[in-house]
């Protein structure tokens, strides 16, 4: 389909080149509309003599249509209202002559750019860039062929849209803060856009959608989010131009509308009686989590506390052991050293050692040798009850060892099941709750449900740094060697990012090649 219109003057001779049935195998005057006469002499004369009130020197705009495929009458009129619609020459007086032309039949319209109440010509600027544009919608919507020209207008029109659409900084920096992307908030406008019928209509479905319709600068009509964004409302509507967007909700002016800090206002005062619901809820969410949780643990440390008290008796019965196994070692040693004391030669050794003893000049001679040789057998007695003892000692340490290191285990266990059980219940809770709640996950309920969890250390996600696995367990049982290594900054501390020299040779290369330019011979 081909669309060609400009704005002339004349009429009378339109009127001779439109009548003309020498060059066209038949001529048909479709209609004349908003004129006194029906015929086209007529008709002309009257738009000039409106115009003749005015300073408008051209107060015709003569259109042409050539489908590249036969159309129904009632598609021809919805092809000409959708054009003059899209020329602002709706309601205008026209006429509609169609023309068969070597076996192709086309349509002329003419319209009357005088405006009869303002008695001001229309503006008629762009009207081929519009043409082009309607000329494709119109093609696509009768499933006509589009020559060439009018592809590559399309594609080009299409490649500017995508420019202007792409993220500007700000709205960048909104989509980082809100984590609401321009292409999902683009979607939900416009379809509330295309699904409203009236302009209170689609005020309606944005509020509906979280959004307030305001009134900005020079009277432009914009959208305030949910988090205080403001956002121009024709960028956010596909397929549509601000005056288009603005014919369409002419019945709602930008007076009528609230400014944009009353907007900003009235959707803080909505937030809040939102977040009061929510943090209501909220309250609610975690009592239930921390009773199910309470629940949950008192049922499963039944089963943890058996093995904990079966592992303790195994303890207990090892350390009677133990005891009994001294009380018998100690036992045997007495009676031993006992037996070895009532004998002769005992107290004959026993009688030599009390000799040199008494005897300074034996003492200072062969004391050395007594003590190398062990001739007094009462020494070496008392050796054998200390060493016996020594033993006895050390294994009581290492028993006491067992039982400080089976309850540490047991500390650990307890806090793995608290772990084990909150992660699970508020996964699961959160899930619950999300399905439950679709409609108030776009307001962020669900992350806040996770960070009230996250702020009563309920929550399973958690960025964990070097060593602090450890430390968690070291606190959990009181057992805290090592802590003072991340303080006094030693081996738990992230070693320092170092630079080898190439490296920094080939950055002080960029630098110096971006902060200076290249000079040619002669400059």
């Amino acid at each position: 389909m081909i669309l060609k219109g400009s704005q002339r003057g004349n009429g009378g001779d339109l009127a001779v080149h439109l009548l003309n049935k020498f060059d066209n195998d038949s001529v048909e005057i479709a209609e004349v509309y908003g004129t006194v006469s029906d015929e086209l002499y007529g008709a002309f004369a009257e738009f000039e003599a409106v115009a003749a009130g005015t300073k408008a020197t051209k107060p015709l705009y003569s259109l042409s249509i050539n489908p590249s495929a036969p159309l129904t009458r009632e598609q021809y009129h919805e092809a000409i209202q959708e054009i003059e619609h899209g020329l602002g020459l709706t309601d205008q007086p026209r006429a509609v002559v169609f023309h068969v032309k070597d076996g192709r039949e086309h349509c002329h319209v003419v319209w009357s750019r005088i405006d009869g109440e303002r008695m001001r010509a229309i503006h008629m600027s762009h009207d081929h860039s519009r043409l082009c544009d309607l000329a494709c919608k119109l093609a696509h919507r009768y499933g006509l062929e589009l020559p060439q020209g009018l592809k590559d207008w399309e594609a080009k029109q299409r490649h500017k849209d995508e420019l202007r659409l792409e993220p500007t900084f700000a709205e960048r920096a909104q989509q980082k803060e809100t984590g609401i992307t321009p292409e999902e908030r683009r979607a939900e406008i416009t379809a509330a856009y295309e699904q409203s019928d009236s302009a209170a209509a689609f005020r309606s479905a944005l509020e509906d959608k979280g959004y307030v319709l305001a009134c900005g600068r020079r009277n432009a009509f914009v959208i305030v989010d949910r988090h205080g964004g403001v956002h121009k409302l024709s960028r956010y509507i596909d397929g549509q131009s601000a005056k288009q967007i603005k014919a369409r909700l002419l019945p709602l002016t930008p007076q009528q509308l609230p400014s944009v800090d009353d907007a900003k206002e009235a959707m803080r005062q909505r937030q809040e009686a939102q977040q009061a619901k929510l943090d209501n809820r909220q309250q609610d969410k975690r009592q239930l989590l921390q009773d199910r949780i309470e629940q949950e643990l008192r049922e499963r440390e039944e089963d943890l506390a058996a093995q904990h008290a079966e592992r303790r008796a195994a303890l207990r019965d090892a350390e009677q052991e133990l005891l009994i196994r001294h009380q018998h070692e100690r036992l045997s040693l007495h009676a031993a050293q006992k037996s070895e004391s009532s004998g002769v030669l005992f107290r004959a050794r026993t009688a030599v050692a009390d000799l040199i003893a008494k005897t300074p000049g034996l003492r200072a001679v062969l004391a050395p040798i007594n003590r190398m040789t062990g001739i007094d057998p009462r020494l070496r007695q008392v050796m054998e009850r200390e060493a016996l003892a020594r033993r006895h000692e050390r294994e009581k340490v290492a028993l006491e060892g067992k039982k400080r290191a089976l309850a540490r285990q047991e500390t650990r266990e307890k806090a793995g099941l608290r772990r084990l059980v909150t992660r699970e219940l508020s996964s699961h809770i959160a899930r619950e709750w999300a399905r439950d709640n679709a409609h108030h996950l776009k307001d962020h309920a669900k992350q806040e449900f996770i960070d009230a969890a996250r702020d009563q250390k309920l929550w399973q996600r958690r960025a964990f740094q070097r060593g602090d696995m450890q430390k968690d367990f070291n606190d959990a049982a009181e057992f805290v060697e090592g802590a003072h290594r991340d303080e006094e900054g030693g081996e738990d501390r992230a070693p320092k990012r170092r630079w080898s020299s190439g490296t920094r040779q080939h950055e002080h290369g960029q630098r110096m090649r971006k902060g200076r330019g290249f000079r040619r011979d002669g400059d």
